[in-house]
């Protein structure tokens, strides 16, 4: 046969499984981690000269504490440890601690840069607390006297120097626009100040055959540790954020394509689909809460931490039906909470923490007047009321009032017309309420993250039967209870997001913290992004990288010297913030996912007004 007569055969058919499989992993990439980043990175747009190299500094700075905390094991095989003498004693690489004196440093010097243009109270503040610093930094130059006389030390004088130097640049520059120049200056005055006294002392160890870097590096992070701990509280939500942002754009990832497939004729029933992906997750989830109820198996569920749970889930609801009357309207989406975690995180982890500057107040001010010759009878006070405001009864007190305070202030938002923060702000008032319940009532009042995602699954299951009795159960409602099904399962598995962490770090207590301090500095910028009269954006951009590098560098301080508490235990103040901040955002995402499936077809609950939808 001759080829003009051959027929052309057809060719086969290209399989698209794998572009699919390829597209669908570079939305769950993007849904996931990109588009997180770019809302909530640090920009460089609109930023006034000099303040780009200053955040490359914060930037760097911020990666070179992380990379000390990753590579800490490997560090302490290689390098030399010196061991601290006193009361406690630590094993830390001697080589990396003038390292972490300069993070600190650094620290503060973005602090205080900043301080020189917000809003007065906050001046005043921060600038009490530079001051505080370099002075007590200072008094660690006893001296030829040494611990047993007063004596006037170069150390000393350098470090009132910088004081007043501070305070005269405050006084010049706080009406003025920020200026390159001002940041280089105030580092230059804090670092010549510590280097100063810290080098004084190292010169009055030697003679004596002692290493005083480790005792004072010791002394000089217990003292300041406390003010990490708000960060730590915000660090804690991070895994939460993060376990909900999967759950709801796996189900995106999903739902998205059947339905244009449907509005393109090409897919008759997107129900169909997501009925087999709901199923396939309950059954899974069906399973899981069976096995940890009767054999202990995967994340175990004590039947004790049910009736409370329940309760929890229920006062939450009631809570969610108040606000929502109050508002006068019931139209909150997963995106409206989510949105307003910015709004609520670190605030809410400042006001619980609030009695923790005061201590570190009284605490450097007690140290720094011993060291200028102070009577010991009135600093033993000073000691005695810093004890008082960390102890338990003001902790149960300020979490008490911080709960009823978060209620009070959700019910006025939602008159307000407010959305999204209203109800986190209850959620969390609560939690923080069930946090000094047991202590008032005398008694074992348990619950778990575990029992909560039972009682989030069954409830969603029978939510599920109950649009499907009433013909209800569309695409749109299957989606979204596919999203609550898979919140009840981030309820129980989100610390297994920080595994990979403690692989690498070796310490599980760590690696929730640092996934926080990492997360949030990556997607939790937002506030920078503004600017007004009391906070311009240079001192916004300067006090987050404050606050992170700070926390970050107490991190990896406990983590060189393998000792969490070398300087304050992060990692408790990060499990608290999950429990408390993380637990209450996953409860608020469920309940709006609840009340998106139930509520009525308008304009505010059609599929474009759904985060699984959009």
């Amino acid at each position: 046969m001759s080829a003009e007569g051959m027929t052309a055969l057809p060719s086969p058919p290209r399989s698209r499984t794998m572009p699919r499989i390829a597209t669908g992993a570079r939305t769950l990439w993007r849904g996931i981690i990109v588009d997180p980043i770019r809302r909530g990175r640090l920009r460089d747009t609109d930023s006034p000269p000099g303040l780009g190299p200053i955040v490359v500094v914060g930037v760097v700075a911020f990666c070179l504490a992380v990379a000390l905390i990753l590579g800490a094991p490997l560090v302490r095989s290689i390098v030399p440890l010196t061991v601290s003498v006193g009361s406690i004693v630590l094993s830390l690489p001697r080589l990396l601690l003038p390292t972490i004196f300069w993070l600190v440093i650094l620290s503060l010097a973005l602090m205080q840069t900043a301080a020189l243009h917000t809003r007065r109270r906050t001046t005043v503040v921060l600038t009490i607390m530079t001051s505080l610093v370099l002075l007590f930094i200072g008094s660690l130059d006893l001296g030829a006297d040494g611990a047993g006389g007063v004596s006037i030390t170069p150390g000393k004088v350098v470090s009132v120097l910088a004081v007043v130097g501070i305070i005269v640049l405050v006084v010049l520059r706080r009406r003025s626009v920020f200026a390159w120049w001002e940041f280089p200056l105030v580092l230059a005055i804090t670092g010549l100040s510590t280097v100063v006294s810290l080098g004084r002392s190292a010169a009055q160890a030697a003679p004596f055959g002692l290493d005083f870097g480790p005792t004072t590096a010791s002394l000089v992070m217990s003292s300041l540790g406390q003010l990490a701990v708000p960060a730590a509280l915000a660090a804690g939500v991070a895994v939460a954020e993060f376990a909900i942002g999967a759950s709801t754009t796996v189900v995106a990832a999903v739902h998205r394509p059947l339905e244009n497939a449907r509005r393109h004729g090409v897919l008759r029933s997107v129900s169909l689909v997501l009925i087999v992906a709901f199923v396939l997750v309950a059954v899974w989830r069906i399973i899981e809460v069976v096995l940890g109820l009767a054999t202990g198996g995967g994340v175990v569920v004590e039947v004790r931490d049910l009736p409370l749970s329940i309760g929890i889930v229920l006062a939450i609801a009631g809570l969610w039906w108040g606000i929502a009357r109050a508002r006068r309207s019931s139209a909150t989406r997963i995106d409206d909470v989510m949105g307003r975690l910015d709004d609520a995180g670190l605030p809410v982890a400042a006001a619980l923490s609030i009695t923790l500057a005061p201590v570190v107040v009284l605490l450097l001010a007690a140290q720094v007047v011993t060291a200028w010759g102070a009577d010991g009878a009135a600093v033993g006070v000073v000691f005695v009321i810093a004890d008082a405001l960390r102890g338990t009864v003001a902790l149960t007190i300020v979490r008490g009032a911080v709960g009823v305070a978060l209620i009070i202030i959700a019910f006025v938002l939602a008159r307000r017309g407010t959305r999204g923060l209203p109800e986190l702000l209850a959620a969390i008032g609560l939690f923080a309420l069930l946090s000094v319940l047991p202590a008032l009532v005398s008694a074992p009042l348990t619950w778990s993250s575990p029992a909560l995602a039972v009682v989030i699954a069954l409830g969603t299951l029978s939510l599920a039967v109950v649009l499907a009795v009433r013909r209800r159960l569309d695409a749109r409602r299957i989606a979204l209870l596919t999203v609550a099904l898979l919140l009840s399962a981030a309820a129980a598995w989100r610390d297994v997001l920080a595994d990979p962490l403690s692989a690498v770090i070796g310490a599980s207590g760590i690696a929730l913290v640092l996934f926080g301090f990492v997360w949030g500095f990556m997607t939790d910028a937002d506030i920078t992004h503004g600017t007004s009269a009391a906070y311009p954006r240079p001192a916004r951009v300067m006090l987050f990288l404050a606050n992170a590098v700070f926390g970050v560098t107490v991190l990896a301080f406990g983590t060189l010297a393998r000792d969490l508490g070398a300087a304050i235990d992060l990692d408790a103040f990060a499990q608290f913030g999950d429990e408390l901040l993380g637990t209450a955002l996953i409860l608020a995402a469920v309940m709006a996912v609840w009340a998106t499936a139930t509520a009525r077809d308008s304009a505010d609950s059609r599929p474009e007004a759904s985060t699984v939808a959009a």
